[in-house]
């Protein structure tokens, strides 16, 4: 019988298997060829939110990626490869329901009129000058250009934190939208945008939290701004507590924020410091395997660190451990038998907690069934386990 993906493996609109995870501007994550054909029809509102889309980048979403490369690897499940699944895509079609300007008719002087209305208009007239803002950062790089030459994107940046959700909302899908771009996403943190990112992480309504947390998220992909995000004394701890207290969207995006910062060696210290492994241990016992393999993925990372295998290495943690071994999905038991392994490779005291709750006979089955890289980590952890002597 064939395995069955968990749901958020699933694209919304296909209801199969994503091979190509990418993120929407607002904040959905959907399979590349999928959203495309649902753009390409000249549809201009998000599938599942129905808000307007003003832009239709996609950023890919690696944390997700990965997670679901590993479940089909576990299960046996081949992927098709992206570019064998965009070339039966359909002949693009125009909309002509949104009425952006074309880019050869972007002008210097509409985006200084825009800018102007955003310095010194009304909640309204400001609102409606991000708005349009948003839309011409979808119209390439000479718009992007312009924008930037206009000093529009200082102002964009303030609106973040204006208090008014719809402003807000413009202004992150605008921000978003030029991060797209490598450059861009280096160009952003330069013009100061870290900073009003982090305080509506820490002050804005739960949307407003999530936002800012997807496009953490994409400025994180940049080794750079990881490390310049990291540093922040906010940030990390912003996106820890959005793990520990945000709804369900809001944990799940906060993981794959930390989980992109969290490469980057020097934040995984930083993250531990912030109390990111009881906030990771905490969705394990929330019974939800989506989230608990997300976990298991950002715990593995910390694993890495001695910090982290301090703070993992706790009585606490390795039960939970050993409770994902036996109960948990296929993909959280490969992730739990990782971490378990290179812990116990490091700490006979994690590896006498580990031994009194049963390990060794939650890891033998991985040896029979697990995947490649399933039966290198359950040999590891099956060898410290022979090895340890009460």
């Amino acid at each position: 019988m064939a395995a069955v993906p968990p749901d958020d493996f699933r694209c919304p609109i296909s209801l199969e298997l994503m091979t190509d995870p990418v993120i929407l501007a607002t904040g959905q994550t959907f399979d590349r060829v999928s959203i495309q054909r649902w753009l390409d029809s000249g549809q201009v509102r998000c599938p599942m939110t129905k808000q307007m889309l003003y832009d239709t980048k996609l950023i890919p979403n690696y944390a997700l990626r990965s997670l679901i490369n590993q479940w089909a690897e576990t299960n046996g499940v081949e992927l098709k490869k992206p570019e064998e699944l965009t070339r039966s895509r359909p002949p693009k079609v125009t909309s002509k329901k949104l009425q952006l300007p074309p880019r050869e008719e972007v002008q210097t002087s509409v985006v200084e009129a825009l800018v102007k209305q955003m310095s010194q208009g009304g909640m309204v007239e400001r609102r409606e000058a991000v708005r349009q803002i948003r839309g011409l950062t979808n119209e390439g790089q000479e718009a992007k250009l312009c924008i930037a030459e206009a000093a529009a994107i200082p102002l964009v940046v303030k609106c973040l934190t204006c208090g008014d959700p719809q402003t807000e909302e413009h202004a992150f899908g605008a921000l978003l939208n030029l991060s797209v771009d490598d450059d861009w996403k280096v160009g952003l943190i330069a013009e100061g945008a870290l900073e009003k990112i982090v305080q509506a992480l820490e002050e804005g309504s739960m949307e407003t939290r999530v936002l800012a947390a997807v496009l953490l998220t994409s400025l994180a992909i940049v080794d750079v701004n990881k490390a310049t995000i990291g540093s922040s004394p906010d940030a990390i701890p912003a996106l820890v507590k959005l793990l520990v207290y945000g709804n369900l969207r809001g944990k799940k995006d906060a993981t794959t924020a930390l989980y992109n910062l969290c490469r980057y060696h020097a934040n995984k210290a930083r993250a531990v410091a912030a109390g990111i492994v009881p906030a990771l241990l905490a969705l394990l016992k929330e019974g939800r395997s989506d989230t608990a393999e997300r976990a298991l993925v950002v715990l593995d990372l910390l694993s890495t660190c001695a910090e982290g295998r301090a703070a993992i290495g706790q009585e606490t943690a390795m039960a939970s451990l050993v409770e994902q071994l036996r109960t948990g999905t296929n993909q959280s038991k490969e992730n739990a038998a990782a971490v378990l392994a290179i812990i116990c490779q490091n700490s006979p005291q994690a590896t006498r907690l580990v031994s009194r709750a049963g390990a060794l006979e939650h890891t033998k089955p991985l040896l029979l069934h697990g995947t490649p890289r399933a039966k290198r980590k359950a040999s590891a952890l099956i060898k410290c386990l022979k090895d340890y002597s009460p």
